[in-house]
């Protein structure tokens, strides 16, 4: 039996000590039990793809940063907390709400989930937009396996991913 909501933990909270805290979280939500182990998060991943016709990979991932840009209502966290929700924790509020409510690593690790889910690659970016090695953001990408081009999923651009891309003057790429 489930946990009601109200029960489970809703995410990681601790002091910020950069990218690589950050992504190490990411990568343990989005591996974890309440990540591609997750039933629940199966479960939104097929309601995202029951109507897409059958081996269309990148209806699929569009798809996905679609539905994550619908339902994840964008606020930073806390000025000296890093808050990382894990997949469930989403798509259970997304379940109940309709929507959830997180940041630019909550929207990268679902996307990236769901991804996973699909049987996609998926990575995680942080990119900066001023100093080499400052990094300010963070995002997925998806790896389209009949093309095999990386497919930018960032929800909190919004529909300026492409003027986000020419912005940025620093990046680094983390496995999954």
């Amino acid at each position: 039996m489930r946990q009601p909501l109200a029960d489970r933990p809703p995410q990681t909270l601790r002091a910020f000590h950069g990218p690589p805290d950050t992504i190490a979280e990411m990568r343990r939500a989005a591996l974890g039990p309440r990540g591609e182990q997750s039933a629940v998060v199966n479960s939104v991943k097929n309601s995202i793809v029951r109507d897409l016709e059958p081996k269309d990979y990148l209806s699929e991932i569009l798809a996905v940063r679609f539905f994550v840009a619908e339902r994840i209502r964008y606020s930073n966290d806390a000025l000296h907390v890093e808050q990382v929700q894990d997949p469930e924790r989403l798509c259970d509020q997304i379940i109940k709400y309709g929507k959830a409510v997180g940041d630019c690593d909550d929207s990268a690790t679902l996307i990236a989930t769901l991804c996973l889910q699909l049987g996609r690659e998926a990575e995680f970016i942080t990119a900066g937009f001023g100093k080499p090695g400052h990094y300010t953001h963070v995002f997925a990408r998806v790896k389209e396996p009949k093309s095999g081009r990386w497919i930018v999923c960032d929800p909190v651009a919004g529909p300026d991913e492409a003027s986000m891309i020419r912005r940025v003057t620093t990046y680094k790429i983390w496995e999954i």
